[in-house]
């Protein structure tokens, strides 16, 4: 399985790839050798509900479509 990783290379370049989960070390831009670092991920929840506007209601509405058309089917 491949996640993305950031990486800070010995000149300080910091990289982000998308490698596997043992990965410690890739090959920089500059030629030097990028170790893994542990970074804050890059991510914003909106308010203190947990809820996500766009996508509950996205997910919301694709799953009541699913149930009345299963009911439909089923009757």
């Amino acid at each position: 399985m491949r996640r993305m990783y950031e990486f800070v290379c010995e000149c300080g370049q910091r990289i982000e790839s998308l490698v596997g989960y043992e990965t410690i070390g890739v090959a920089c831009n500059c030629g030097g050798l990028a170790s893994r670092v542990i970074s804050a991920p890059v991510f914003k929840l909106e308010g203190w509900s947990g809820a996500f506007p766009s996508e509950y209601g996205r997910f919301e509405r694709k799953h009541i479509e699913k149930l009345n058309a299963e009911r439909k089917a089923n009757s």
